[in-house]
């Protein structure tokens, strides 16, 4: 195991930094969530304990300076306590407090992390942090590198070029996780932080095309992420070795495209979802009462009518292609739901 030292923290990405700050709060026992970027309004992470009824909520604002904090930066965030009606602030440094933040910080209840004692809790709650490395692989001499944090049950499968939309990036696959790698430095670096991640217990399932994979995810909203990979049965068969997974929770039964709409059917949900105008209807599963084909005629397509219980029956009207094989599919569904 390589020591944490402040020389290395200070030569990690800034996003990489917050996201190993947040994963030493998890292994502390919080919850923790960084925000974005443009909506985080000074607030780096947002932690949260909840033990027998009693939460607790604090803000982090995360610096990685080689210079002492002073009053002005304590004096600016110990404002969002009040504004967010939390707990209290963190501030987590790579450097330390000059005297005057300290007295400043007592009286607002904001709690000072310097370097040195970030080294320490690194060092205790992150001993064996293994570490994806620039090729996508385990590194065994790092703990942190392009910002994916593997915990010690955590493995790579393989990595693999895509394109999502215009981005050229690079999947990861782990035993857990799916990582979504974006190279930041420019042409002449091999820097790359992490666009994404996604856990393999989001996963819903997957639908194949000729060039592209679509990927399901999500819990009170599904996500379809379009991926085009340069070895598609590659993805397809790296994907696979994570059914066993999703399969526990919410699953994929059906699925069909039309350009831009897809009606989607799994164990939980009906969807229809167009992706070029953000249209989305949904009907659970466990809401539908009936449903029937109803023939087009000579130039229309079968439509499916779904009936859905609530103050009354909804009837829903979708046009779709082997519209008896839904019905069935949708059958089943309600059956063993």
């Amino acid at each position: 195991m390589t020591r944490w030292t402040l020389e290395y923290l200070l030569n990690t990405n800034p996003h990489d930094f917050e996201n190993l700050v947040a994963y030493l709060f998890e292994q502390m026992g919080y919850a923790a969530v960084v925000t974005r970027h443009s909506r985080d309004g000074g607030i780096d992470i947002e932690l949260e304990l909840e033990h027998f009824g009693l939460s607790h909520r604090w803000l982090v604002q995360v610096k990685r300076y080689a210079d002492a904090v002073g009053v002005k930066e304590v004096r600016e965030y110990s404002s969002l306590r009040y504004r967010d009606n939390v707990d209290g602030v963190i501030i987590v440094t790579t450097s330390h407090f000059t005297k005057g933040a300290e007295e400043e910080a007592a009286g607002h209840n904001v709690k000072l992390i310097g370097g040195a004692l970030l080294v320490r809790m690194l060092e205790h709650y992150c001993p064996d942090g293994q570490v994806m490395g620039e090729a996508g692989v385990p590194d065994p001499n790092n703990t942190v590198i392009g910002g994916a944090i593997l915990k010690s049950s955590e493995h790579v499968l393989a990595s693999e070029p895509i394109v999502i939309g215009k981005d050229k990036l690079v999947m990861v696959v782990t035993n857990k996780n799916l990582f979504f790698k974006k190279g930041t430095g420019g042409m002449l670096s091999n820097k790359s932080e992490i666009f994404r991640r996604v856990g393999a217990n989001e996963i819903i399932g997957l639908h194949a095309e000729s060039k592209r994979i679509f990927l399901l995810m999500g819990s009170k909203e599904i996500e379809i992420l379009s991926i085009q990979p340069k070895n598609r049965e590659k993805v397809l068969d790296l994907l696979g070795q994570l059914r066993a997974d999703y399969l526990k929770g919410e699953h994929l039964l059906r699925l069909a495209r039309t350009g831009s709409q897809f009606l989607v059917l799994t164990n939980k949900r009906l969807v229809i979802i167009d992706q070029h105008d953000g249209m989305r209807e949904e009907i659970k599963v466990k809401s539908i009462i009936g449903s029937r084909v109803l023939n087009g005629g000579l130039f229309k397509k079968p439509r499916l009518i779904v009936s859905e219980s609530g103050d009354d029956v909804r009837k829903r009207e979708i046009e779709v292609d082997d519209a008896a094989a839904w019905q069935k599919a949708i059958g089943d569904a309600v059956r063993v739901s």
